[in-house]
């Protein structure tokens, strides 16, 4: 059951603090010395009520976090010990597919073997037959020599309902050094963290260094 949060007091104050608020500061304007006193002591209003929402919300919200927290600590261990039973399961089953794609693979080169040799036979014979004047020999030789290929070698894992393998391609960098410019990530972390040091003197080619400014409030 949701809370029913308009119905507070306190939030709907607020509520209505907070329309004024921005209802002011929409159309502010700061042209003299009074003026940007009186607009420091507005934002200190709205730093006052932001400050406040956050504290209201929180009160609401931190019991539902706490609920939320010892309901995952709960099943965090089952839902670990059931994704390691998965990934257990599917290396067994990834392992046996490989296994047999390596003996298909082996198999394979065999058939290619056998077919080569049957090949190189018969053409040494079309050959022989050919030096012997027996064209027409030669010429069947020739033929058979020609249609003898190697089978396809099928040797698949059986068809599991609601389970298909795919393949992910991986990589690793073995040369930093070689990589082309355009799949190199600039470091921003590391040069705003520079630029924070040196702040005017930071000097790194190809980086535009500024300052902006803003205003730190306190709530009234």
């Amino acid at each position: 059951m949701q809370p029913d949060i308009a119905s507070n007091p306190e939030v709907r104050e607020l509520a209505e603090q907070t329309d004024q608020l921005l209802q002011i500061a929409s159309s502010y304007r700061v042209t003299t010395a009074a003026e940007y006193t009186a607009a420091g002591e507005e934002l200190k209003k709205v730093k006052a009520a932001a400050k406040r929402l956050d504290e209201i919300r929180k009160s609401m919200t931190k019991p539902l976090d706490a609920a939320k927290r010892a309901i995952m600590d709960f099943f965090r261990e089952p839902e670990t010990k059931l994704q390691r039973a998965e990934s257990d399961i599917k290396r067994a089953m990834i392992a046996y597919s490989e296994e047999q794609e390596r003996i298909r693979r082996e198999e394979q080169r065999k058939a290619e073997e056998a077919a080569r040799k049957e090949r190189e036979k018969l053409e040494a014979q079309a050959a022989k037959a050919a030096a012997a004047g027996k064209i027409e020999r030669a010429e069947q030789l020739e033929q058979r020599a020609a249609t003898v290929v190697a089978p396809v070698i099928q040797r698949e894992a059986p068809k599991v309902t609601g389970l298909a393998t795919r393949e992910v391609w991986k990589f690793e960098i073995i040369d930093a050094s070689a990589l082309p410019r355009e799949y190199l990530t600039v470091d921003e972390k590391k040069i705003g963290a520079v630029v924070r040091a040196l702040k005017g003197d930071t000097n790194i080619p190809g980086v535009r260094v500024w300052a902006e400014k803003s205003l730190a409030a306190g709530a009234a």
